[in-house]
């Protein structure tokens, strides 16, 4: 009985210190100096999709009408004037257009943005903003700032979350920090629609075939990307802001919803994801599990768990002692958002529902 319990805590003691050594190295600050660029002077089209009132709308639509870039139009994209979107774009003197591209099988967005890039036809770079997000003046410049490179083919960056209402709405601000930690990785970055702009030549008969038969815009536009060679940029100099009021109901379907989006792109999502967080969870269970058996000297496994929070703290835009606990949390809540959308062949966005494509 000794024997087989010495074996069985040698066993237990060696899986755990290597997942400790995988967690420790993943929760690593990597601080990456942003890239800086000549001026981009290329003709560019703003296209916002507009559907329903997001919160802070006006001011969102204000945000992206004003940009310090100098060659630039903007275009709003709606499904009808009787849409609520469609005051506050008239009352800002947006220019608009109603969908009217044909396609089956795709999202409102991907209707609405495929109108928008068969019409225009005269910009070297297109750019998405979608209608939630706000944006600094200098947030366009930024963004199409590298494509003085000819390699690269699209630009991107991700969102940060303000929290606007309950614990629903800070949790989403640190859910938020997986996607930046992805750009900020060669291996995982990809193309986030809500602020992602893409030089012309992506778009033939071709691609657009693809783009225009697809739930989500992003991973469409990413894998057309990659399979044309050119590079994708991440640029967080041009980060924007979004208002986030979520309560849990409102939290849930979209983290649910993203997840599913991104596990239909890209299955390996879903196992790498598991791995993650499974070993983030057993590291930081095992730190307390083991207390009786080999004493305090357990809590040695805490340190990825604070190496994530330093990271955590370095991105946070406000303080609140709340984003420490919820970060406890969070892993289990990951979990839960992979499998949960692992089984999901549907999503609903917008109130409309779609099929997803599994790449």
């Amino acid at each position: 009985m000794t024997i087989f319990y010495l074996i069985s805590l040698y066993v237990l003691l060696t899986f755990t210190i290597l997942l400790f050594i995988f967690q420790f190295f993943l929760n690593l600050p990597r601080n990456k100096k942003e890239k800086s660029y000549a001026e981009y002077s290329g003709k560019v089209l703003v296209m916002v999709p507009c559907k329903n009132m997001d919160f802070t709308l006006k001011e969102n639509l204000v945000s992206l009408k004003n940009q310090d870039y100098h060659n630039f139009d903007i275009i709003a994209i709606i499904d009808s004037k009787d849409d609520p979107a469609f005051k506050v774009i008239n009352e800002l003197g947006i220019r608009y257009i109603l969908t009217n591209y044909d396609c089956k099988g795709c999202s409102g967005k991907v209707r609405a943005l495929s109108t928008a890039m068969t019409k225009f036809t005269g910009y070297s770079v297109f750019v998405i903003a979608d209608s939630d997000i706000l944006v600094k003046k200098d947030w366009l410049s930024k963004l199409v700032s590298p494509f003085v490179i000819p390699s690269t083919g699209l630009t991107t960056t991700f969102p940060y979350f303000k929290p606007m209402g309950g614990i629903w709405s800070k949790v989403k601000t640190l859910w938020g920090f997986v996607g930046q930690g992805m750009m900020e990785s060669d291996i995982t970055k990809f193309g986030w629609g809500g602020s992602l702009a893409f030089r012309k030549e992506l778009i033939n008969d071709s691609s657009m075939k693809y783009f225009s038969s697809r739930v989500s815009d992003d991973t469409a536009l990413t894998k057309i990307c990659k399979d044309a060679g050119y590079n994708i940029e991440y640029v967080p100099g041009a980060q924007p802001l979004i208002n986030s009021p979520d309560d849990f109901k409102i939290f849930h379907e979209w983290s649910v919803r993203q997840t599913a989006l991104s596990i239909s792109s890209d299955s390996r999502i879903l196992y790498l994801g598991i791995v993650v967080y499974f070993t983030q969870i057993w590291v930081f269970l095992m730190a307390f599990i083991l207390i009786p058996f080999i004493g305090f000297y357990s809590l040695i496994l805490l340190i990825p768990t604070l190496l994530g929070e330093i990271k955590m703290n370095g991105r946070l835009k406000e303080t609140d002692y709340l984003y420490y606990l919820i970060y406890l949390i969070l892993p289990f809540f990951y979990l839960y958002n992979l499998l949960a959308a692992a089984f999901k062949d549907q999503i609903s966005w917008r109130g409309n529902t779609y099929k997803l494509i599994r790449n």
